[in-house]
């Protein structure tokens, strides 16, 4: 006969094992772990058999899902007012459970981007959200039931695209990149100011803030890389610097390294002896750049290990056993090795790509703007696995959570999964 105590252990092992599931299948911020789009035990369904449900946004707009536990949260907005609006849902069976909206003020945006392009980020605590117009940039914290913890208005933002740029948590930080325009500007419009700094999560309280080299607003998300000696380091990509470090102690800048001749959009991914990043232009000459980090204060950066023409503009890349998989704005396809760049296969997959790839162990996830989303193997060898549509076209990254997908079409939030 069992025993109540026994019953009690039993619970508590089932309880630490929901909590060891859940923190291996982390999506708290941009693309999820990190900014790597990656996790690799997740158990993910390649059709939409498994459809769990589908629910209307209060708005459109092309930010990322993010979760914490039972909750997933997303922004929108109204294409009119600019008014963004977060939502909060259960993630078992997609129930709203709050909403609240900021006023925002209507400003001239790039064609492909919207009001809402900046994804929130998330903690046991809060979740986080940035937007901007020209007058104002502004972060908020929010409790996981939908009340102001803080906000903070950073001033002026200056960029003839629109704002998209994502807020991350590090430890007692809420780092955010405030990149703007220096150059192209229109007459009158005095450039902006490129700086990385981090706020206390908690109060809104600055930490520490450095300046960075404002020439074309970037909107590269930063992550987490730590070096041979275990020390964690902010990295992060832009035009004028190039690849850079940042002590997220002092907010010191370790080194920089090998500017970008144009914008960057994609985010930077860290790999385990890599970062990546790229930049471009909606008229093309896009490329990639691979780098060897040498430490975290080491000067003499700046050896790429390789570099990919015709590479992404707004994409991230994705990395997976030991490959590097990239899509194009345009709808081309690669696959290198990860660590030499060689190339094994380029395949038109789409006629545009604006998601970026999120991957497991077995499988690559594609969505084309046009809403149709491609399963193809992790593998040197190009294989289609599966095809589906979701009924809307898109230009949100997915979102992997608890062995389901997530995919915010521009105006809706599906869950794909059992």
């Amino acid at each position: 006969m069992r025993t109540p105590y026994f019953a009690t252990i039993l619970m508590l092992i089932w309880a630490v094992a929901l909590q060891s599931n859940a923190s291996s299948q982390d999506w708290s911020r941009f693309r999820g772990p990190n900014g790597t789009g990656v996790i690799k035990d997740a158990d993910l369904p390649i059709d939409r058999k498994q459809t769990s449900w589908i629910v209307n946004l209060a708005g459109s707009g092309n930010s990322s899902p993010v979760a914490w536990q039972d909750k997933i949260f997303v922004t929108s907005c109204d294409t009119t007012s600019a008014a963004i609006t977060i939502e909060c849902f259960d993630d078992r069976q997609g129930k709203k459970l709050w909403s609240k909206t900021f006023d925002s003020k209507p400003h001239h945006l790039h064609g492909r981007n919207t009001f809402a392009a900046s994804t929130p980020t998330v903690d046991a605590d809060h979740v986080y959200l940035a937007f901007a117009n020209p007058d104002q940039t502004i972060l908020v914290a929010l409790s996981h039931e939908g009340e102001q913890i803080w906000r903070r208005d950073l001033g002026r933002w200056v960029s003839s695209h629109g704002f998209g740029t994502s807020p991350i948590v590090y430890k007692n930080l809420l780092v955010f990149c405030n990149s703007q325009s220096g150059e192209a500007l229109s007459d009158g419009v005095a450039a902006g100011q490129s700086k990385l700094l981090a706020v206390d999560r908690s109060t809104g309280e600055d930490n520490w803030a450095v300046e960075l080299t404002t020439r074309r607003a970037c909107y590269s998300v930063p992550c987490i890389w730590t070096d041979e000696t275990g020390t964690d380091q902010i990295v992060n990509c832009n035009t004028g610097d190039g690849f850079y470090s940042i002590d997220p102690v002092t907010g010191k800048k370790n080194w920089s390294a090998l500017p970008f001749k144009m914008r960057t959009v994609a985010s930077i991914l860290a790999t385990d002896h890599l970062l990546i990043g790229s930049c471009g232009s909606g008229g093309g000459g896009n490329y990639l750049v691979a780098m060897k980090p040498e430490g975290s204060t080491s000067r003499t950066q700046g050896k790429p290990a390789f570099r990919l023409r015709q590479a992404n503009y707004v994409p991230c890349p994705i990395a997976v056993n030991g490959l590097l998989f990239v899509v194009t704005d345009k709808g081309i396809g690669h696959c290198v090795d990860l660590n030499s760049g060689k190339e094994y296969w380029k395949k038109r997959l789409s006629n545009t790509f604006s998601s970026s790839p999120v991957a497991n162990e077995k499988h690559i996830f594609l969505v084309g703007e046009d809403g149709q989303v491609l399963v193809i193997d992790a593998a040197k060898e190009f294989k289609i696995a599966s095809k589906f549509e979701l009924g809307e076209p898109t230009r949100a990254t997915p979102m992997i959570y608890r062995n389901r997908l997530y995919f915010r079409t521009r105006t809706k939030l599906i869950c794909v999964g059992k």
